[in-house]
């Protein structure tokens, strides 16, 4: 979940779904030389191992376009978090949260707000996109939002100002 997803397709999945975002927030703002990654460093839940066996060769930097969900759904099986093909298992998912908390305690006020954003009804995206996929975007976006280990530069000042500007632009 949260090497898997990249910002540019967090941005990608959210433009095709919204028109009514303004123009400078479909993408990185202008100007700013720095990955998202490079930013906040969010420690990987999944292992490299992991990724490979399901089809993903490169976690953080996913194709463009619209995600392929058997690659995610086989991620969150190896660790059973799907109930079945289809339906995630909200406390498995609750339980990995918080594990990843107590292995990576500055990421603790991160995983509480992504349980109480992502684990609840409604996850934001689109319809079309599956569950577990949704799933994944919501907790990643969340603890890049809630990063408490932000790098402090120049871009990445810029960057997370940014995201505060046209983060009421995205669901949830």
């Amino acid at each position: 979940m949260l090497g898997i997803f990249s910002i540019s397709l967090i941005f990608t999945i959210f433009q095709v779904v919204t028109s009514q975002i303004p123009q400078h927030c479909m993408g990185p703002p202008p100007g700013v030389q720095v990955k998202p990654g490079d930013c906040c460093k969010i420690p990987p839940m999944f292992s490299e191992e992991d990724f490979k066996e399901c089809g993903i060769e490169n976690p953080r930097q996913e194709p463009r376009g619209p995600p392929d969900c058997t690659k995610h759904i086989c991620l969150m099986k190896r660790y059973n978090l799907m109930k079945d093909d289809e339906n995630i298992d909200k406390d498995a998912v609750d339980e990995l949260l918080n594990k990843f908390a107590d292995d990576n305690p500055e990421f603790k006020d991160a995983m509480q707000i992504s349980k109480e954003k992502c684990l609840s009804d409604g996850l934001p995206g689109p319809p079309y996109i599956c569950e577990a996929t949704r799933l994944g975007i919501c907790i990643m976006m969340t603890t890049f939002h809630e990063c408490p280990t932000w790098e402090d530069s120049d871009n990445c000042k810029k960057l997370k100002d940014h995201m505060d500007e046209c983060r009421a632009y995205f669901p949830k």
